[in-house]
């Protein structure tokens, strides 16, 4: 059993290891909820590059998606690991902006 969980963390890393994807959780945790148009204006990539760094997140269970009309909307899974994880991440980045001024 301990053994799946940790299969499942060394997951979660490995998906949140490239950049653009540990920018688009943080940005979902700090909006809630979000469009591929709301992502792209925070990130310096491309549509297709987007989606398919989105289409990880999903098939991994990191992120949900929801169809209103046109448009996809993104949010975080319920995933307490994660949500820990993003938290220590945002603390630890806060704190070295601290520091660096």
């Amino acid at each position: 059993m301990i053994a799946l969980d940790l299969q499942r963390m060394a997951e979660i890393f490995k998906v949140l290891s490239h950049p653009t994807r540990l920018k688009v959780v943080l940005l979902l945790k700090e909006h809630g909820r979000m469009c591929v148009c709301e992502l792209m204006s925070h990130l310096n990539t491309t549509q297709s590059n987007l989606s398919q760094h989105l289409a990880v997140l999903r098939l991994t269970g990191l992120v949900e998606s929801q169809k209103t009309g046109n448009t996809i909307h993104y949010r975080l899974a319920e995933n307490e690991f994660l949500l820990h994880l993003l938290n220590d991440v945002e603390s630890f980045l806060t704190k070295e902006m601290t520091l660096s001024e």
